[in-house]
């Protein structure tokens, strides 16, 4: 899938779902648009898609205990 992008710089470009993640993360772009919703999204006014969290790091403390597999019994 391709998605269009505003730069900061006011230049129009056409990149992948992967790449509109990392200009995100990188504050490279300054919109994108949204084609379910048919507009425009500005980074930083508008809700964004809870995906673009998946490449922060985990900042809180562990809760989960350890799974540890043994053999099959």
């Amino acid at each position: 899938m391709t998605i269009r992008v505003q730069y900061h710089n006011g230049v129009y470009d056409i990149v992948s779902a992967a790449t509109l993640q990392r200009l995100i993360i990188n504050g490279k772009i300054k919109k994108f648009y949204r084609y379910s919703e048919r507009r425009w999204v500005t980074i930083g006014v508008d809700p964004m898609r809870k995906g673009a969290q998946v490449l922060a790091p985990y900042a809180q403390a562990e809760r989960r205990s350890p799974q540890i597999f043994g053999p099959p019994s």
